[in-house]
Parts: structure tokens; C-alpha cells; sequence
């Protein structure tokens, strides 16, 4: 019996581990993020005091699979562990080019949600610019 309960832990830990093997990390070659435009597809109008270019969300199946095939091939039995993640939010101006998006681990999402949040609400009363808003996602990412 301990050796039955032994061998399933070993099971799934070794799933885990295969499941972590994936990019963490945005690598910077492939998204160095990206600023919505108006001349992007998905250009929606503007937003905040600064007039901040805004796109909607709009990534299409292939547009995931080319990022997951850049980031080491992750297979589409294993999205549901990742988010594809704006580099630059969508909330901030951020555009859906590749570019600017990378499979983020659904934890780690979880986190830099909050800081997107708080960012988007700076931006909306105008206490924060975008260039100071990317700076703080950049400098979040680069710290974890």
C-alpha cells in the first residue's frame, strides 16, 4: 500500500515537473512587447487623459500555437497551465501583434493580474502615464 501512494506522488510530481519545463520567462528576442495603434486590425479608439491607443482582445488559436510552438513547443493538451499573456496589458495600451505575447504560468498570471489592475486604475484617474505604466510591467517582469 505505502509503495501504491509512493509511486502515485512520484507520478505526479514528475507530471508537474515536465509541466513546469515550459517558458516562464517572456524571452525578449520573441516578445519584446508591443503598443496597440490605430493602425492595428483590433484598434478599438482611445482611451484616458492621455489618449492611450486601445485594441481589443482578439487571439486566435493559431496565433497561440505559433507563440507556444516559439516557446518550446508547448502542446495544446497543456494551454489550460498558461495564460497568453499580454507582455504589454491590453488595459495599458498593449497590443495582440506576437510581439507582445508570451505563455505566462496561470500562478504567476494570477499575480501580475493585480498589478495590471492597479496600473489600469492609475491610468484611468491620470496619475500615471503609459511609458511610467510599461516600466513598472517591465520592471515586474524582469524581478520575477
Amino acid at each position: 500500500m505505502l509503495f501504491r501512494l509512493l509511486f502515485v506522488l512520484v507520478t505526479i510530481l514528475s507530471i508537474q515537473t515536465s509541466q513546469a519545463s515550459f517558458a516562464v520567462k517572456p524571452n525578449h528576442a520573441l516578445t519584446p512587447g508591443k503598443i496597440c495603434t490605430p493602425t492595428d486590425a483590433d484598434f478599438y479608439g482611445y482611451r484616458y487623459k492621455e489618449h492611450i491607443a486601445f485594441c481589443t482582445r482578439d487571439i486566435t488559436v493559431e496565433e497561440k500555437q505559433k507563440v507556444a510552438n516559439q516557446y518550446g513547443g508547448i502542446p495544446q493538451s497543456q494551454w489550460s497551465n498558461y495564460e497568453f499573456d499580454h507582455l504589454i496589458p491590453l488595459s495599458i495600451g498593449g497590443s495582440n501583434d506576437s510581439t507582445n505575447l508570451w505563455p505566462q504560468p496561470i500562478a504567476e498570471a494570477k499575480i501580475k493580474d493585480k498589478l495590471e489592475e492597479q496600473l489600469y486604475l492609475q491610468m484611468s484617474a491620470g496619475t500615471i502615464t503609459q511609458a511610467a505604466a510599461v516600466k513598472k510591467i517591465n520592471d515586474w517582469v524582469a524581478a520575477h
